[in-house]
This record gives C-alpha cells, sequence and structure tokens, in this order.
C-alpha cells in the first residue's frame, strides 16, 4: 500500500483530477522557476553570458509579466483533457577537439490519451505545444509521474514556459510584450569584447627559420592549418566519439521505452477509475 501523499503516486485517478498546466504554473514557486528557465534555456541564448545585471533583471520581470498573463488567460479545461505533458529523460552528446560530454536533460513531451495505441502515436512523434495559441496549451494535462525529484519536476515546467513564450502564437499578450523576455529595446545589443578573441598569429618566420627547404612547406601548412582550427582529427578520437554516440543512442531507446510506459500507466489508471 502507498503512503505518499503525491497525487501521482494514487492508484487511481479521475481526469478531472489531472491538473492542467495552468494548475501547475499557478501553485508553484515563481523564482525557482524562473531559475529553471534561465540555467535551462536563457543561458544557451549567444547574448546571456554578456547581459549584465540589470538587463538579467529585465528579463525576469517580463517572465513575471508572461506568467501572470498564462494564469489570467481563458482556459477551457475540456480541450485539453486529451492530451497530456509528461517529463522525458533525454542525453545528448557534446564533442569537440579533445574532448567529448554527455549532458541530460528532463524535459516536456506531450502524449495524445485518446489514442489506442499509445506506442505507435508516441513513437511517430509527440505534439508541440508551442505550435498552438496559450488558451489551448495551457489547458494540456501535466503528469509528473516518475523518479523525479523536485528540480527534475521544474525543469519540465520550465521547457513548457520557454515554449510557450518563445514559440506559440499569442494574441493580446503580444501587444503587451509578455510574450517573450529577451534583452529590452533600450538595452545595447549584447557583443562579444574583441579583446577577448584569440589571436592568429600568421607571421612565421621563426618557424620557417628552424625548417629546411625540404619540408618548411609542410609543415608551415599544418602550423596554420593549426592556428585556424583546421587541424587533422585523430582517428582514435572519431572512434571513440562514434562509440560514445552510440552509447548515447542506447540510454535514449531506454528512455523512450520508460516514457511509454509511463504514459500507458496512466491510461491504464483512467480507464480504472
Amino acid at each position: 500500500m502507498l503512503c505518499s501523499d503525491l497525487l501521482w503516486d494514487a492508484q487511481s485517478v479521475s481526469r478531472k483530477q489531472v491538473p492542467t498546466l495552468q494548475d501547475a504554473f499557478s501553485c508553484c514557486d515563481r523564482e525557482t522557476l524562473f531559475s529553471m528557465v534561465e540555467q535551462g534555456y536563457a543561458r544557451r541564448l549567444p547574448e546571456w553570458g554578456q547581459a549584465t545585471p540589470q538587463q538579467r533583471r529585465i528579463a525576469r520581470k517580463r517572465m513575471a509579466r508572461a506568467l501572470d498573463a498564462m494564469l489570467d488567460c481563458a482556459v477551457k479545461r475540456k480541450s485539453g483533457k486529451a492530451l497530456c505533458i509528461f517529463p522525458e529523460e533525454r542525453f545528448v552528446v557534446h564533442s569537440g577537439p579533445g574532448r567529448a560530454s554527455i549532458e541530460r536533460m528532463v524535459q516536456a513531451r506531450v502524449a495524445d490519451l485518446s489514442e489506442g495505441t499509445v506506442r505507435q502515436e508516441a513513437a511517430g512523434g509527440e505534439h508541440l505545444f508551442g505550435c498552438v495559441p496559450w488558451s489551448q496549451a495551457l489547458s494540456y494535462r501535466v503528469w509528473l509521474e516518475g523518479p523525479w525529484d523536485c528540480c527534475e519536476r521544474y525543469m519540465v515546467l520550465a521547457r513548457a514556459f520557454w515554449h510557450l513564450t518563445h514559440q506559440a502564437p499569442v494574441s493580446r499578450q503580444d501587444k503587451s510584450g509578455s510574450g517573450s523576455f529577451g534583452a529590452s529595446s533600450e538595452s545595447t545589443s549584447f557583443m562579444g569584447d574583441a579583446r577577448s578573441l584569440p589571436r592568429c598569429d600568421c607571421s612565421f618566420a621563426s618557424f620557417e627559420k628552424t625548417c629546411t627547404p625540404a619540408d618548411s612547406v609542410s609543415r608551415l601548412a599544418a602550423v596554420r592549418a593549426a592556428s585556424m582550427g583546421l587541424y587533422v582529427p585523430d582517428a582514435l578520437e572519431e572512434a571513440c566519439q562514434e562509440r560514445l554516440i552510440a552509447r548515447v543512442e542506447r540510454l535514449n531507446q531506454t528512455c523512450e521505452g520508460d516514457f511509454l510506459n509511463r504514459v500507458e500507466n496512466l491510461m491504464s489508471r483512467l480507464r480504472a477509475a
């Protein structure tokens, strides 16, 4: 017998008990949500690293206005009862010269609960809730069952919030500017400091003096190529990256199976209620 107070751990649940995305936004901690949006998505923008404290405060205020607009949005709960947002775990390989790393992500994915063949529907492609108006996307159900901690559940909501503020078509929200929280028009564009760029020293006079005429051309070309990042990849490095990519692919296949099992588990509990 389960002794948990979490909604997701209930043995049976009705569709009315499954919260909407608007419900989740209305009861979550704002500062935690905004921090997850910044850490997971805003920081990936090229200009975010150059933002001043004032510009980041402006971004926070715009996020707050966007969330207020979402909570004030008129939502028809029945319109989104067939679509549900689930956490999805994914792994991505980041590779570069001499290094490779795996990033783990917990994001939001929408599944259609009205289909009888869940596995075929989910495997064929998920619904992108960022392609519909807020009034419809906010009516989608949210089911955060699984081995997730509190931060990972906020990651799911942050992903949904990021999609809605950057991809979803908005009606009245666009006029007030709450549909986006990028840099302020009053602020100057984020430009990198030219002094921080690596210098390319193309005066190879000292190197040419140490080379014999027979091999100076080929070695000089190699040095110049290296200075421009045009080195020849190591075969061992490529093989290592290929093995890493294959490993990540197997991890994602396992994640896909776990995702589909959670969708089927919710559907079976809804049918039993």
